[in-house]
């Protein structure tokens, strides 16, 4: 197998440009449909942000299987990179559930409004005011999206999931689809073990470091799996819901790795 090139730094250079001046374009009209509280619009103008995002970056995405019609519906996903939203968010109109600190971080915590994220709040004091946020989405049919192992893995072992994660599910009666997803090529080259901290975001790397050197890659490969919906009522409890989706997860991310080779 060949070695992996090198990034390009007049690729990275006209992405990071491209993706500044996409992103601009986006808030503006996402603005003005979030002033005048036109949530349809909104949320397609977020979907085609994802979409633009994932084409600028150069990801090739193979969708296998469908999202689920339900609605209101809870993804829920393993996590390995924050190019993970952008994936999941392309291919269906979803909004993400970041801790409710996020809110308040100059730039990010506005752009994550204006993306139609739900900002999850897990202190009690504020958790009832969470929680009518939150149903006042869900009466609007909106599929959320989850990580539950609570922060990134590898990029080829997915870490245990945390059932706290899987209460949306239990309080809101949410039918819960488990998602898939594996990152497999770089440069149309397949992704060596010792290379997925290319995509992965782990370890002491920073964001921007890191973001800088993926946008100079060609192309990522990745795969997106959407499993059967599974229903609360099925399992004991939300922790044997939880873990079913974890093995779920775990058994189709390491044979599409399988299947890859």
């Amino acid at each position: 197998m060949k070695e992996i090139q090198s990034p390009y730094l007049l690729r990275t250079v006209l992405r990071a440009i491209v993706l500044t001046f996409w992103t601009i374009l986006w808030a503006i009209p996402v603005f003005i449909m979030w002033l005048l509280r036109s949530q349809s619009i909104r949320r397609w103008l977020v979907h085609m942000h994802f979409k633009g995002v994932c084409s600028i970056l150069g990801l090739k995405i193979k969708v296998e299987g469908d999202v689920s019609k339900s609605r209101p519906l809870l993804l829920v996903a393993n996590h390995a990179s924050y190019i993970d939203v952008f994936v999941i968010g392309s291919k269906t109109p979803v909004s993400f559930t970041p801790k409710r600190e996020v809110r308040s971080w100059p730039a990010i915590g506005f752009l994550c409004v204006l993306a139609d994220c739900v900002f999850v709040e897990r202190k009690p004091s504020q958790m009832q005011e969470a929680r009518e946020e939150m149903q006042d989405r869900l009466d609007m049919g909106k599929v959320l999206c989850i990580f539950p192992e609570g922060t990134t893995n590898d990029g080829k072992h997915v870490k245990s999931f945390k059932s706290g994660f899987f209460s949306l599910a239990e309080e809101h009666h949410l039918p819960v689809q488990p998602v898939t997803i594996t990152y497999t090529h770089l440069n149309d080259q397949l992704l060596p073990d010792n290379k997925r901290d290319h995509v992965a975001w782990v370890g002491e790397a920073t964001f921007f470091g890191h973001f800088l050197r993926l946008l100079g890659y060609q192309s990522i490969g990745v795969t997106i799996h959407y499993h059967a919906p599974k229903l609360l009522e099925d399992f004991e409890d939300r922790k044997a819901l939880s873990g079913a989706c974890q093995i779920i997860i775990q058994e189709q991310h390491a044979k599409t790795l399988a299947d890859a080779r």
